[in-house]
Formats: C-alpha cells, sequence, structure tokens
C-alpha cells in the first residue's frame, strides 16, 4: 500500500491522484495496530495504577497490584499466541477491557491487606480468609455471563469470550494466589485504623470474660480457673 502511494506520488507527468482500494482500510488497521496495543494498554495499566494509588492509599500495594494487571495482561497474550488468536482491533479491544476486569480480583485483596495487623503472613491469611471466597464468587459468575459465547460461530464472540475467560481466570489467581504471597514478602505496614487478627481478639475475648469472672466472684475464683486450666494442659 505505502508502495503504490509512493509510485504514485513519483509521477510527474500526470495530474494529482491518489490510489484506492476497498482493501486500504483493513491494511491501515493493521499498519498502526501494534502501536495501538502498546499505547491504549500502557495507559489504562497507568490509569490503573493511579486510581489504586488513590483508593488503597499506599504506594507499595498499588505498585504490586498493577504488577498483577501487567503481568496478567502479558500472559493474556502468551495464551492468544498459543491458542492461534491474531492481533486486530477486536483482540486489542478486548485486552483493554482486560485491564479493568483483572484488576478487580487484585485490589479487593490488596486494600483488605491494608486492613488487618500482625505479621505479613498473617495479614494475608486474613486477607484471603475476608475477601478471597467473594473474589472467587465474583470471577466465576463473571465467566458463567461469557461461558455461552465460547461456543459461537461469530469471531467477535468467540475472541471475546476467549479473551474474557483467560481474563478471568488468570485474574483470579493472580490475585488470591501471587499477589497474597508478594505482600506477604514485601508489604507494607497497615493502616493505623487496621483491625487485629482473629486469633488475637479471641485471646483478648478470653482475658477480659475471666476477668469480668474474678471480678464477681473473687481470687478463689481466679485460682479455680487457674487449676483447671493446668488439668486440662
Amino acid at each position: 500500500m505505502d508502495d503504490t502511494r509512493a509510485m504514485v506520488n513519483s509521477w510527474t507527468d500526470l495530474p494529482s491522484s491518489f490510489p484506492y482500494s476497498e482493501k486500504f482500510q483493513e491494511i491501515e488497521g493493521l499498519k498502526i495496530i501494534s502501536t495501538e496495543l502498546y499505547r491504549n494498554v500502557g495507559l489504562a495499566i497507568l490509569a490503573v495504577g493511579l486510581i489504586c494509588l488513590l483508593t488503597v492509599a499506599n504506594l507499595i500495594t498499588a505498585f504490586l497490584i498493577t504488577i498483577n494487571v501487567a503481568a496478567c495482561i502479558v500472559e493474556i497474550l502468551g495464551f492468544m499466541y498459543a491458542l492461534g488468536l491474531v492481533i486486530d482491533s477486536v483482540s486489542v479491544i478486548n485486552l483493554v477491557l482486560a485491564v479493568g476486569l483483572s484488576v478487580d480480583y487484585s485490589a479487593h485483596i490488596g486494600h483488605s491487606f491494608m486492613t488487618k495487623s500482625g505479621f505479613m503472613d498473617q495479614r494475608a491469611l486474613e486477607s484471603l480468609a475476608d475477601m478471597g471466597a467473594a473474589v472467587v464468587n465474583g470471577a466465576l459468575s463473571t465467566f458463567l455471563a461469557v461461558a455461552v459465547l465460547l461456543f459461537s460461530s461469530s469471531y467477535v464472540f468467540r475472541v471475546l469470550s476467549i479473551q474474557f475467560a483467560l481474563t478471568v481466570g488468570l485474574g483470579v489467581v493472580h490475585g488470591t494466589v501471587l499477589l497474597p504471597v508478594l505482600l506477604s514478602v514485601f508489604g507494607p505496614p497497615p493502616f493505623s485504623s487496621a483491625v487485629e487478627p482473629h486469633n488475637q481478639e479471641i485471646t483478648k475475648r478470653e482475658i477480659m470474660d475471666k476477668t469480668a469472672h474474678v471480678e464477681s466472684f473473687g481470687v478463689e475464683a481466679l485460682e479455680e480457673v487457674s487449676d483447671k486450666e493446668e488439668e486440662e494442659a
């Protein structure tokens, strides 16, 4: 196409003209598709990172969430190559949408991690205990919404369903497996208003119950409680 245009422009003995073909529309799209892919996906990931920084309110956690989203997009591209899907306008649009879909699973886990206190491993475990089931249920419902399109004969619907299924599968794996590991290793301190771990709450409740029991019945009750605990041990 470009060679044809250059050849026509080099003809100086003819009136001003330009070449045209119905195929040029498709060729023009393929000519700029790689640039559009890098630009649009890059801007989408940048926007996700900034929004995570504003909502999670921690630079390290927002960075780890953004890394998870970028890794998910790279893996989707790898699966697309393995499945024989080409880079065209349909797949590029779905990749940009995948950025917004995949961040959902990691953002919930990352924010929950910041609201937990204790050791890193304990905070990651508490985050999964609180948000893991909700994240998996959300991924399952999203997958079921596009699963029926996997058997479509339409190229657009088939590509969309495959890419959305990859987004859901890889996104939930990154959010519930990779991100907790990264947070347990590189995670920042919790918010000042972070809640205490579940086992510490139980311990404090037991201490308060024993204290109230002692205040009600005196020192003899405390000795009886201590004797019972020694017998149980």
